[in-house]
């Protein structure tokens, strides 16, 4: 066989790296195109023919290349869809499958292999659960048996997969020790944006939309809270400010959004005065590639770390510095006590009585008369909340349609609807009446995971209206506790109960609330939790906090110290390790035999090998051999670089052995005669 080349036909490692590639394109499957897709798993059977021997040859070069670059347009034409980053990740699996149909020598493996280590990594950016980290371990584990079984053909799997744990285990203490000491340095790049975002809130909302977010159980952040934890009814999560309502969908004002772009240019930022009892917490959000973040009014960002990245807006809203890519940890307090009435109310009123130019008739005739009836404004909110309050309003997941006139026709036709109708209305009906109003969406309630820590998932979410009252600014009105109390202090399920609906028509949803499956739940709820707070979450200020409680004062000579002992203690573990088993493991077999032929040539010609290769030092010694003693030490040369240097499966080493051990003895008999 030529050096370097791998055999088509039973080469177990070409099984398994093929099989290793469509394990981490499955695990990227939301990432990838349907054809990269199918690109892959169809070079995967590929690799499979040819192991079983149905195949004799790889695909032609020429086959390939023509197929490459049809791949190359193809995703090239698709790419301004994906944005960079998924297109990047695509274009790494099409590559791996084309060369993978190609597998044939040593070099187009290593290529693969370094190529495998990367899309673990992608695998990485888009799921950083516990879940998706274990299963992500186990590729890398498969990934390494492929290269041990290059290297070590005739090893037997169940061996090469044991060692390959036990060294991955014993490597964990290590990498755990530098996790902990190697500075938490800012990324050198951001990432690139996206052309999609994950699944959740919006920047327009129509009534109804957020009704489809209760069918889904994502979670959307976790809080953890170092004191107490808010009441129910305070648990109000603000995400988005809407103000700008086109008689049927509502919005993020442009206004706004300008004024945001020149607070942040000039480097200005709206900076609250709060006042009362304040709660403490840290917020691990999920992904959504938007930038709002989630928080109780008022929030401040109380460290250094989370104040580099949070800004806050006029309209009390946080907001990240880029969007969230990964899940991301940040420490906020809230002071829900603190008037929201410290911007400019000026701007904010301009703002928040702007109202679309027709439509809506009845609820402009009717707000009209109401107003007559009660010029004060909490009074008319307050009628507008007793109106609410009625038995006929109905709290639904499952709303009719009203494309036309939407306002209207949920007042006075289908008085049903989800919290955003609602919000809707009750928010335009102010503005009619004269009452600066806008609706903010985000999230109300949250499961306990524990103690301190309060889980919210999508559908956890929620609107409410914001009413400007003269001096007390902005006052938070939510019709929906009117019509569903049960929503506020028991959650979404028993508010959907009471009004006889399932939160989703799923057969099987009832088996959520069975006690094995719910402390199941429970546990991996739990176990994500940990692994999102103290490995993702781990940043600087953590760093810091932890080498402030192991060293006191942080100094530049303590910090050299304490790198030095982790230095010995890793070097410690690796000397317990590896010295024992230097010393107790004897050497290959069939080392043992070649170095006995050495030593009996070394002895008869008085010429050491020393630092030679073995095929050199046979060239050196062959011209003071006999003949026969010169072809068979020849020979026992060329075994010898046939076990160590090339693969071979498991019955040809063991063919070569007895063949070795067979010329070790012709080759002592011939140089115990010439010595006579």
């Amino acid at each position: 066989m030529t050096a370097g080349r791998l055999p088509i036909a039973g080469h177990r490692a070409s099984l398994i790296i093929a099989l290793f590639f469509a394990a981490v394109s499955l695990g990227l499957f939301s990432s990838l195109m349907l054809w990269v897709l199918l690109l892959m798993l169809c070079a995967v059977m590929v690799r499979i023919s040819l192991y079983i021997g149905k195949y004799r040859h790889a695909p032609k070069s020429l086959t390939v290349n023509l197929l490459a670059v049809l791949c190359a347009i193809t995703l090239a034409w698709f790419t301004p869809q994906l944005g960079l980053l998924l297109a990047m990740v695509n274009l790494l699996v099409m590559a791996c499958a084309l060369k993978l149909m190609l597998l044939t020598r040593r070099r187009d493996f290593l290529h693969l292999f370094g190529c495998g280590l990367f899309l673990i990594g992608c695998g990485y950016i888009f799921n950083q659960s516990v879940f998706s980290a274990a299963f992500h371990l186990l590729l890398l584990l498969v990934c390494l048996v492929a290269l041990s079984a290059v290297y070590a053909p005739g090893q037997a799997l169940p061996r090469q997969i044991r060692s390959l744990t036990v060294v991955s285990v014993q490597a964990i203490p290590i990498a755990l020790l530098l996790f902990l000491i190697i500075p938490q340095l800012p990324p050198l790049w951001k990432m690139p944006t996206g052309s999609s975002t994950t699944s959740g809130l919006t920047e327009k909302v129509t009534p109804g939309d957020i009704a489809k977010l209760t069918l889904s159980t994502d979670l959307v952040f976790n809080a953890t809270f170092t004191g107490a934890v808010p009441d129910k009814n305070e648990r109000y999560w603000r995400a988005i400010t809407l103000e700008h309502f086109d008689g049927k969908s509502w919005q993020v004002s442009e206004l706004r959004k300008q004024t945001r772009k020149q607070y942040q240019s000039s480097g200005a930022e709206f900076s609250p005065e709060v006042v009362g009892a304040a709660y403490h917490y840290q917020v691990i959000a999920e992904p959504t590639g938007e930038t709002w973040l989630y928080a109780i009014d008022v929030a401040l960002a109380n460290n250094f770390s989370s104040r580099d990245y949070i800004w806050q807006s006029a309209d009390y809203q946080l907001i990240a510095s880029q969007p969230l890519r990964s899940k991301w940890a940040y420490d906020v307090s809230s002071y829900p006590a603190t008037p929201l009435n410290q911007s400019l109310l000026s701007v904010d009123r301009r703002i928040n009585l702007q109202l679309p130019q027709s439509g809506n008739p009845r609820t402009a005739q009717w707000v009209k008369q109401l107003r007559q009836t009660f010029s004060d404004d909490s009074r008319f909110i307050n009628a507008i909340m007793a109106h609410f309050a009625q038995p006929v309003f109905r709290y639904t997941l499952t709303p009719t349609p009203m494309p036309l006139n939407p306002v209207d026709a949920f007042l006075f036709d289908h008085q049903a609807g989800f919290c955003s109708h609602y919000a809707s209305a009750m928010a335009y009906a102010l503005r009619l009446a004269g009452i600066p109003a806008r609706m903010v969406t985000g999230y109300q309630g949250g499961e306990t995971l524990a103690a301190n820590v309060l889980s919210v998932h999508q559908y956890d979410a929620h609107a409410w209206v914001e009413a400007m009252l003269g001096e007390q600014g902005w006052v938070r009105f939510d019709p929906t506790s009117v019509v569903a109390p049960a929503r506020l202090q028991f959650g979404l399920q028993e508010a959907i109960e009471e009004s006889g609906e399932l939160l989703d028509n799923n057969p099987f949803s009832g088996l959520r609330q069975l006690p094995v499956l719910a402390n199941l739940r429970h546990l991996f709820a739990n176990m994500d939790y940990l692994w999102s707070r103290w490995v993702l979450g781990f940043n600087a200020n953590m760093q810091q906090n932890l080498l402030t409680l192991i060293l006191g004062k942080i100094t530049p000579l303590r910090l050299t110290v304490l790198f030095l002992a982790i230095m010995a203690v890793i070097a410690g573990l690796l000397a317990l390790y590896f010295l024992p088993k230097w010393r107790r493991n004897p050497p290959p077999e069939h080392f043992a035999i070649y170095h006995k032929g050495v030593t009996l040539v070394a002895r008869f010609s008085g010429i050491p090998r020393m630092h030679l290769a073995p095929r050199q030092y046979m060239e050196k010694v062959r011209p003071c051999l006999p003949l026969p003693a010169a072809m068979q030490f020849s020979s026992l040369t060329q075994k010898f670089e046939i076990i160590e240097y090339h693969p071979a499966t498991g019955d040809r080493v063991s063919k070569e052995m007895i063949r070795m051990k067979v010329t070790l003895r012709l080759l002592k008999k011939s140089l115990q005669q010439n010595k006579r």
